[in-house]
């Protein structure tokens, strides 16, 4: 269990250095430290980066549906 935790956290370091919220020696710093973790580290890293862009792409924004009108029903 502790074992995930590590590998876990070392991803989210990954993830966040890639998005640019550190400066790029220690971004680059981060991300040999998690590669050096192995592949579970690894592994959650690429999906958390994936889930990252789609979430900058709007993927889980909640749009309203567009509103449909219903006609008018004319009795002949």
């Amino acid at each position: 269990m502790i074992k995930l935790l590590v590998h876990g956290l070392g991803a989210w370091f990954a993830v966040e250095a890639a998005s640019g919220r550190y400066p790029r020696p220690v971004a680059v710093g981060l991300t040999m430290l998690v590669s050096r973790l192995g592949a579970p580290a690894t592994a959650f890293a690429m999906a958390g980066y994936g889930l990252m862009r789609l979430k900058e792409a709007g993927a889980f924004e909640r749009k309203p549906a567009p509103s449909r009108r219903r006609r008018a029903v004319t009795s002949k």
